[in-house]
């Protein structure tokens, strides 16, 4: 199965891994056996992860994985075969199609059977081209990153642990298809990150910070690490000193960190079409509903410059773009893979990703954020709010999507009295109901921007990204 030329794979990564006549034939057999789809789709990672502990390397590990999974579609049913035996996988074509034959034999009167939406067909391979391809940069290279940031981050003797990593991707993926599409794509991501932990007079805290995204070695060098671990000494510090939260409703000014996490998880969850159609989406039914003030518009645009969850096309084959979930409060459409978009009568709008090559692709969001709106800056959300809280990133949370309710907890944050940032508090939780939240907002900086780098898991964990402006909310549930 594999190609004859998958050990002189093309530095640009234009190479393929998979025979492209034993793929087509793959497909063409499937359907030759009673299937009305199939596909082939392999997915090649190569990455670097290193991590290191006040100063010392721990790990410094380099690796390829690749994974190819075989779908056939039968009488409305999925047959799936994963594996990492490339030359195995052409064997497994007659079992697949009888696994899913026999799984529409035994579907149940309740569930739908599955149908695909149509998708343009293309046989036009994309490559985004790293400016700094991970692949010409050495270990050594990557160390040396890690050890400068931890010696930028080490400036206190309250600071008695620093840890660090660095991880990086070069990605390439292929699609060949019983419809006819026949692709292959590729990209780079790189992250670094660090978790640093203060004590003072018996107080412990701790914060953490992650930067880069899609690129090359360029994502990481072009960043100012020492502003970044500057940074995250002083509000380890800060937060060491801190006073506790208070409690109850009031305004609160979320920064676009927070901003960004409340819009992938609270808003950006129930908009998957699989958990709306699941009935485990507080969305379900609003589709071209006012939800939220008319300042709010949301975006998921997965191909937003050096975005974490950025990438050219979806696991389906299809070309990504950006999707407006929310225009001026109005609930405009769901993310979707061909399967949703099918059981709604929408346009599929690329929202097909899987976590690598072994996995079954789910509607999964990319880079989530919240629009700009009409204030200036900060200063000018903050004029007129006598008691309030600014809170800024998260240390995570828990969210109902059925419900639409949510719990964030804040890295750091600053008691808001007459319109100045005043003590520092530590421990801000915010809950609240999502739609409740989004008519509350009534106030968007003018800039937005993508936060911190992340990553989501529904089953399968993705890199993605989130962001917005600092965004104020009437009446939000602080803890």
């Amino acid at each position: 199965m594999a190609a004859a030329s998958s050990n002189q794979q093309s530095n640009d990564g234009t190479g393929r891994h998979l025979d492209q006549d034993i793929a087509h034939r793959m497909v063409d057999d499937a359907i030759q056996a009673g299937a009305t789809y199939s596909e082939v789709r392999l997915v090649s990672n190569q990455n670097t992860s290193i991590s290191m502990r006040d100063g010392q390397v721990r790990n410094a590990i380099s690796g390829l994985d690749v994974g190819a999974t075989l779908r056939c579609l039968v009488n409305g049913s999925w047959g799936v075969h994963s594996t990492t035996d490339l030359q195995a996988l052409a064997s497994q074509v007659e079992a697949t199609v009888n696994l899913a034959s026999s799984v529409a034999q035994r579907r149940s009167k309740e569930d739908s059977a599955v149908e695909l939406a149509e998708i343009p067909i293309s046989t036009t391979d994309v490559h985004w081209r790293a400016k700094k391809d991970i692949r010409d940069i050495s270990m050594q290279q990557k160390v040396d990153v890690l050890e400068e940031f931890d010696s930028f981050i080490r400036t206190d003797e309250r600071i008695v642990s620093v840890n660090t990593g660095f991880t990086d991707e070069h990605i390439e993926m292929e699609l060949t298809t019983s419809e006819g599409m026949d692709r292959a794509w590729s990209f780079q991501r790189t992250c670094t990150n660090a978790i640093v932990t203060g004590r003072d007079y018996g107080e412990v805290a701790s914060y953490r910070t992650r930067v880069g995204g899609v690129g090359g070695f360029e994502a990481v060098e072009s960043v100012d690490l020492q502003q970044v671990g500057s940074s995250a000494t002083e509000s380890t510090l800060r937060i060491l000193g801190a006073e506790r939260a208070p409690s109850g409703k009031m305004t609160l000014i979320a920064d676009p960190d927070l901003t960004g996490v409340y819009i992938h998880e609270a808003l950006g969850h129930p908009c998957e079409a699989d958990l709306v159609a699941a009935g485990d989406s507080c969305l379900d039914g609003k589709l071209g509903e006012i939800i939220g003030n008319p300042l709010v518009t949301v975006i998921d645009d997965p191909t937003w410059p050096g975005g974490h969850g950025s990438f050219p096309v979806d696991a389906e084959g299809f070309d990504s773009k950006s999707r407006t979930l929310i225009e001026n409060g109005r609930l405009m459409t769901f993310l979707n893979h061909r399967e949703t978009a099918a059981h709604f009568e929408i346009e599929p709008n690329g929202a097909a990703r899987a976590q690598d090559g072994l996995h079954h692709p789910l509607v999964r969001m990319s880079n989530t954020m919240i629009m700009g709106g009409n204030h200036e800056d900060l200063d000018d959300l903050l004029e007129g709010i006598t008691d309030g809280v600014y809170a800024c990133g998260t240390r995570g949370g828990q969210v109902d999507t059925g419900r639409g309710s949510f719990q964030f907890a804040a890295q750091e944050a600053w008691r808001i009295r007459n319109g100045e940032l005043v003590e520092p508090l530590k421990d801000v939780s915010v809950s609240g109901m999502t739609l409740s939240i989004l008519k509350n907002v009534d106030g968007l900086t003018k800039h937005a921007e993508m936060a911190s780098p992340g990553f989501c898991g529904k089953g399968q964990v993705v890199p993605v990204g989130d962001g917005g402006p600092a965004m104020r909310i009437q009446e939000a549930l602080v803890g």
